[in-house]
């Protein structure tokens, strides 16, 4: 359902304008999350303030930010601001796509997406497409859906792939993220992205002068980080699921990245 309402999701996909929602809200969408929904917020005009699990963020220029299912995301706009927000039910993009891989490993990682200016006209003409019960509507909001999901993808691969190195990283994180419980054997991961591990490890510390192993234990601290803030599972569970053997280890890799144990970490939220 969308935010602030109690009925079942009522179309194969809605669009509003940013100020239908957040005006009546005094511009403030309080962090929460969706089971079964994505969500792209193109935001054109004014200043944001903009939550995503445990990162915030602050941004005036145009962004596209790509928000998939289950990702806790919160909003304080300026009175001014000006956008769109695309919500669609995850089964609907599964069925537009066909699980195409360069499409999936685009959207299943909540980012800020740079804007193609096109966007811009796409936005448009779903939320004028949405608005009228017109013929072939349904079939019409797919097309355009699908239309503006191929247009992202092909400018985020594109642009990933003018500077390989950077490229290549940025396809290993988008990877680790969209598969967090994946086994992290890094040789096996730089074969699917077509390249060795040196290789890999080359593009890695370019990009951030790290190496792809500690970026890749990083993503997974982050993911480990967003489940004992926003689940219920124990952290033993949480361990197990992220690919470690062993719930001592877990913690002890934990409180090298953040300086406390997951229960430590988990008690900051539980008593907010």
């Amino acid at each position: 359902m969308l935010y602030g309402e109690t009925h079942d999701f009522p179309d194969v996909l809605h669009c509003e304008r940013i100020h239908d929602r957040a005006k009546g809200l005094d511009w403030k969408i309080s962090p929460h999350r969706h089971g079964q929904l994505h969500q792209f917020f193109y935001i054109y005009k004014g200043y944001v303030k903009f939550s995503l699990d445990t990162q915030s963020f602050e941004f005036s220029q145009p962004t596209l930010l790509n928000v998939p299912a289950f990702h806790v995301h919160g909003f304080h706009f300026s009175p001014d601001t000006q956008g769109y927000v695309l919500s669609c039910p995850t089964s609907e993009i599964e069925t537009l796509t066909g699980h195409e891989q360069d499409i999936c490993s685009v959207i299943q990682t909540a980012v800020n997406i740079e804007p193609v200016p096109i966007v811009h006209t796409v936005f448009d003409q779903i939320y004028s497409e949405f608005q009228h019960e017109t013929t072939a509507r349904t079939p019409m909001l797919r097309s355009l859906l699908l239309n503006f999901l191929c247009l992202i993808t092909r400018h985020t691969v594109v642009k990933a792939r003018v500077s390989d190195k950077t490229g290549l990283f940025h396809r290993f994180e988008r990877l680790l993220i969209a598969q967090p419980e994946r086994a992290l054997n890094i040789t096996q991961i730089a074969r699917e992205l077509g390249t060795s591990r040196a290789g890999l490890h080359r593009a890695c510390h370019a990009a951030t002068g790290q190496s792809a192993q500690r970026i890749a234990m990083q993503i997974k601290m982050q993911e480990a980080k967003r489940r004992l803030a926003y689940t219920q599972e124990p952290a033993s569970q949480i361990a197990y699921r992220l690919g470690f053997e062993d719930p001592s280890y877990f913690s002890k890799v934990f409180r090298s990245h953040t300086a406390v144990s997951p229960s430590q970490y988990r008690r900051r939220y539980v008593s907010a």
